[in-house]
């Protein structure tokens, strides 16, 4: 990048069409294109109090910036200020930057893909802005996964030491009370000080253990609190971590206009390949045509957020372990599950295809403005009695032990 039209500071005099800022740490490298004329206007470190204090003093501007740490904060404090924020995603950045600087992606060529971008290619969908409440809701439950994964690591650590030492813990246990035990009765095999260390572990995991528990009453309340949240564990299947996950992702409802784009925007709607002789009709094994709706679709595209995906595939995994238990009471997803089987489609389709179910129930609960009714989800009376039974805590999925 030329070095000519680098600056120390934003002209406030003047009026920019866009302005693109690479965001850092503490700072940011920004290119500003003004209205007059198509110069760039580079900036390569300028700390975020300085890009305030001359944001208040410009006209209304478009800003545009990747969805890096903390950009939902400095977007709304952007948008408060009057001026109109464009997140566009990492992966048209990177490709601009391919096609148009060789490949050199440095942060002035950040800066400059987001405004280039955010000026000119208008069929670009941007990324939704998170509103302070959502933002305490996923602050929360990034923290919860935090300490789950450590509390995972540290119980795999102390039950792979402990059998070095020829303990054996039973698999899945995870009882506190006994690992004391078994380490107290080869003591004198351990020593004090292996003895010592493995208790440490183990007290370790008990107290980030209480600390998920402690989160998982903050989460509770958050989602209780949002309307969106408590609408979705309304729904078989979506508990308090998946709807706070949902509700953090999927924000004003009316951005879908049907459900089959809320599928696909988690990624479990399937891919369109029909290009040259790939979406022609091509006979089965059996010699039939397959039928036109499945023409041209490859595998499920995996795009949007991993952990809302993981999180309604793991409920979807739990209803039909429910079914395959006969715990699950008569309703149109057993009836639906039991279809499904009978046709013989594998294991993992058959979990996809209801987890897409699951979204397309939100989807019309949401847009609806309804909770979750006999009407809205075709569910037998009885499995809405069941609902208020002792089982309902495991039909939503309040598992400690799965990290959700």
């Amino acid at each position: 990048m030329s070095k000519k039209n680098t600056r120390n500071a934003l002209d406030t005099s003047l009026s920019y069409a866009v302005i693109g800022l690479d965001l850092a740490k503490a700072d940011c490298a920004v290119a500003a294109v003004p209205c007059a004329d198509d110069e760039l206007g580079l900036i390569d470190r300028m700390d975020y109090e300085s890009l305030f204090e001359q944001a208040e003093k410009l006209e209304p501007t478009l800003f545009a910036m990747e969805p890096c740490c903390g950009y939902s904060q400095i977007s709304l404090r952007l948008q408060n200020m009057g001026h109109e924020v464009k997140v566009i995603s990492g992966h048209a950045v990177k490709n601009w930057i391919a096609t148009h600087k060789s490949n050199q992606k440095t942060d002035l060529n950040d800066a400059t893909a987001l405004a280039k971008l955010a000026l000119y290619d208008h069929d670009l969908q941007p990324i939704r802005v998170k509103n302070v409440e959502e933002c305490r809701i996923a602050s929360v439950q990034a923290i919860r996964i935090q300490l789950r994964t450590q509390a995972t690591k540290s119980l795999v650590c102390f039950k792979s030491l402990c059998q070095c030492w020829g303990i054996v813990i039973r698999r899945g246990s995870s009882n506190t009370k006994k690992m004391a035990e078994a380490v107290a009765a080869v003591e004198k095999l351990l020593g004090a000080e292996v003895a010592s260390s493995l208790m440490i572990l183990r007290d370790a995991y008990k107290f980030t253990m209480k600390q998920i528990n402690a989160l998982d009453k903050l989460l509770d309340a958050l989602v209780e609190a949002n309307e969106q949240a408590r609408t979705m564990k309304t729904v078989l299947g979506i508990g308090t971590q998946t709807a706070a996950r949902l509700a953090v992702t999927t924000g004003d409802i009316k951005r879908f206009p049907m459900p089959r784009s809320y599928v696909a925007y988690f990624g479990l709607a399937p891919r369109n390949i029909i290009t040259g002789h790939s979406g022609t009709p091509s006979p089965s094994k059996r010699g039939a045509l397959k039928p036109v709706s499945s023409r041209g679709q490859g595998k499920v595209s995996r795009r949007g957020d991993r952990v809302a995906r993981s999180f309604i595939i793991q409920g979807a995994a739990t209803i039909y372990m429910l079914y395959c238990k006969d715990m699950l009471p008569e309703c149109q997803l057993r009836r639906w599950l039991h279809e499904q089987i009978k046709r013989g489609k594998p294991y993992g389709k058959i979990i996809v295809s209801l987890a897409a179910k699951l979204l397309r129930i939100v989807w019309a609960l949401l847009t609806y403005g309804e909770n979750s009714t006999v009407t809205k989800r075709a569910y037998h009376a009885r499995c809405l009695r069941l609902w208020k039974s002792p089982l309902s805590t495991t039909l939503r999925l309040n598992l400690p032990r799965r990290g959700r």
